[in-house]
């Protein structure tokens, strides 16, 4: 039906889509995802050819290739083979009524008469939940939702085989929004659809496929349900996490960084939690990797960590039974159970205080040993009680720089700056005063934030947070975790959470395992759509 091949579109000598190969079948729909200048409506356009950019490439729709065709038989093509609904509501000509908007397409492209015309178009915006009194309307006599579903009866008039949505619910609010995308299910049930959006609820309830645009290139493209429920490249995580309608348990979080145009190299190298040398020179190719195709070095999100088979006894009970997980770069994970369930056993064989009886622990797919301590720059730790953790005798210069010292990082010149720059991230004072204070002369709140400077200042890839808000009342605890996720975000950390507290780990988690009777298993329930109630009734019976 549609085949785009190696499509660029450039304004000047700014290339807006690169690379474009996409295909859809008739009756398919594909969501095109991205935040606003990623190329979505520069693709759409170009479709129906009303791009003015200079365009490389190919685009056949039932086999004609449009990119060769004149203008004349574009306007041929447009309102009968293919149409869009534009994402402006200023779309409508706002010195004509809506009645005179919708038939002038009908008679203009059939062969139909005015009065032939009027009831085609009644019975559209029927279905479009309007009555017959809204057509002798001007626009500006129409509210938004009202002008946004008269803009779709004037796509969808004439019946064209593919309609191109482009941003069809923005602007709406959440019961519009709701509405709109009820009324589009139903009507759309044949047709091949292109939606350009960048909501992620809006794709999954209306698409078979998706293709996350960044840059102007497709980064992830595969089934909707299945990169949407399981993104594999960072960015589309990213996009899930500040998605206040799929992400209604973890708290919203953002993409550091902004987007900065580059002609060579990965697109989103300059937000990436984990990029490489060769991300800012070679741009990666878009390739199948399992189910779908990811366009990043490192074929997706990367896995750096990996539990397996971990057992632990202490004397005849057996604490840890085959314990076997996975973090990834960048993700959070809470590792829930009760009191005693052998939850800060897990985090201290990690980190090699304890000794489990079997299993093995891998760091970037090596083998941890105990006895090589350089694991430990990527692998930090803060504790339940900083009052316990932290030596007293030491001031808090003392207490962040020791890691420094452990690790032999030279240039101990540079060491108070580095000092000073992770308390401003932990927004903690950074003067010579408070550095010379010591642990008995700082609240609980405060304590633990200089645990966690402390943690990070080697710039770990992995942090474990062990009970870490156990001690403080829930204002500080909100505080403390919050500030864990604003650290992640902006440092791309991947965090093992500690926790008992159902509702703190909906909060902070990507996902979540449960800890039982020594077995460990990921719940699923936590998953897009899933039951809130059935995850708390099952806690109900272990904590």
């Amino acid at each position: 039906m549609i085949e785009i091949i190696g499509l660029n579109v450039s304004y000047s000598d700014k290339k807006v889509l690169k690379d474009i190969y996409l295909s859809l079948q008739r009756g398919e729909k594909l969501a095109v995802i991205g935040e606003s200048g990623a190329g979505k409506t520069t693709l759409a356009f170009t479709l129906l050819g009303l791009c003015r950019g200079n365009i490389k490439g190919r685009i056949d729709i039932d086999g004609l290739e449009i990119t060769k065709l004149d203008e004349r038989a574009l306007k041929e093509l447009r309102w009968r083979k293919i149409s869009i609904a534009f994402q402006n509501l200023d779309a409508l000509n706002p010195a004509l009524r809506i009645r005179e908007q919708l038939t002038e397409v009908i008679v203009e492209k059939s062969n139909k008469n005015l009065e032939e015309a009027y009831l085609e178009v009644v019975n559209l915006i029927n279905l479009l939940g309007l009555n017959e009194s809204y057509l002798e309307r001007f626009p500006s006599q129409l509210s938004g939702g009202e002008k946004r579903k008269i803009i779709i009866a004037m796509a969808l008039v004439n019946s064209p085989e593919i309609i191109i949505l482009d941003e069809p619910t923005s602007s709406l609010d959440g019961e519009a929004r709701d509405e709109v995308t009820e009324i589009l299910k139903d009507i759309l049930i044949d047709k091949t659809v292109i939606i350009n959006t960048h909501d992620l609820k809006l794709a999954y309830e209306l698409s078979d496929k998706v293709a996350i645009l960044y840059g102007g290139r497709i980064i992830e493209y595969g089934e909707t349900k299945m990169v949407i429920e399981n993104p594999r490249h960072p960015y589309t995580r990213g996009l899930l996490r500040a998605s206040p309608l799929l992400n209604k348990g973890k708290d919203l979080q953002g993409i550091p960084g902004v987007f900065e145009y580059k002609e060579m190299g990965c697109p989103f190298s300059n937000r990436c939690v984990q990029k490489i040398d060769l991300c800012e020179k070679e741009t990666p190719k878009l390739n199948e990797t399992g189910n779908r195709k990811i366009a990043c070095h490192k074929g997706g999100i990367e896995k750096i960590l990996e539990v397996k088979s971990l057992s632990k006894s202490f004397s005849d009970k057996k604490v840890l039974k085959d314990i076997t997980f996975s973090l990834y770069s960048g993700e959070s994970i809470t590792i829930l159970g009760k009191t005693g369930s052998g939850k800060s056993t897990i985090a201290r064989c990690i980190m090699g205080l304890t000794e489990p009886d079997s299993g093995e622990i891998f760091l970037f797919n090596k083998r941890i040993t105990k006895r090589d301590i350089s694991f430990y720059r990527d692998i930090q730790m803060v504790f339940q009680d900083p009052f316990e953790s932290i030596n007293p005798r030491l001031n808090i210069y003392e207490i962040i720089s020791e890691p420094l010292y452990i690790q032999k990082i030279r240039d101990k010149d540079s060491y108070i700056n580095l000092v000073k720059s992770v308390l401003k991230q932990v927004q903690l004072p950074y003067s010579e005063e408070f550095l010379r204070l010591h642990p008995y002369q700082l609240s609980g709140g405060e304590l633990q934030r200089v645990a966690i400077a402390r943690a990070i200042i080697l710039k770990p890839k992995i942090l474990i947070a062990d009970e870490i808000t156990s001690f403080l009342d829930v204002s500080i605890q909100a505080k403390i975790m919050r500030l864990l996720l604003d650290i992640q975000e902006n440092l791309g950390l991947s965090i093992i959470f500690i926790l008992h507290d159902i509702a703190l780990a909906k909060k902070v988690s990507d996902r979540i395992l449960i800890l039982n009777n020594g077995i460990l298993e990921e719940y699923k329930s936590l998953e897009l759509g899933g039951d809130i109630y059935e995850y708390e009734r099952a806690m109900g019976r272990i904590c």
